[in-house]
């Protein structure tokens, strides 16, 4: 299978025990797997504006409180959110989300994904 790759990062804060008090800042770092319906050329851009546009709003926010993450802000609750919203996005724009990978580091990662993707 073909597929595009982009990285994103963003900034959030959270805290794993909904504890304001324990509140701290991520740079989330994320990879996102994609392939449009159609075998025309691809400007990376398009999949960056549409993963730009769906996740500008968690920008520098702490995610605890908002709504999606009921108070459960960990990266797999992020990683699912993030998902589902840009599953819709791409499915929307006539492309199919593969796959995302998300991480508050780089040494541990959360991946969700549709299809397995040979390397």
């Amino acid at each position: 299978m073909k597929c595009y790759k982009i990285k994103y990062r963003l900034g959030i804060t959270h805290s794993v025990d909904n504890n304001e008090k324990n509140k701290h800042n991520h740079i989330l770092e994320g990879e996102i797997f994609a392939k449009p319906s159609d075998d025309d050329f691809v400007e990376f851009s398009d999949m960056e504006n549409m993963v730009n546009e769906t996740l500008e709003e968690y920008k520098n926010k702490y995610l605890n409180d908002l709504e999606e993450f009921n108070g459960d802000a960990n990266i797999e609750n992020v990683g699912e959110v993030f998902w589902k919203k840009l599953f819709r996005v791409f499915e929307k724009n006539g492309w199919a989300l593969i796959r995302l990978e998300i991480g508050e580091n780089p040494l541990r990662i959360y991946s969700v994904s549709t299809e397995e993707i040979r390397m």
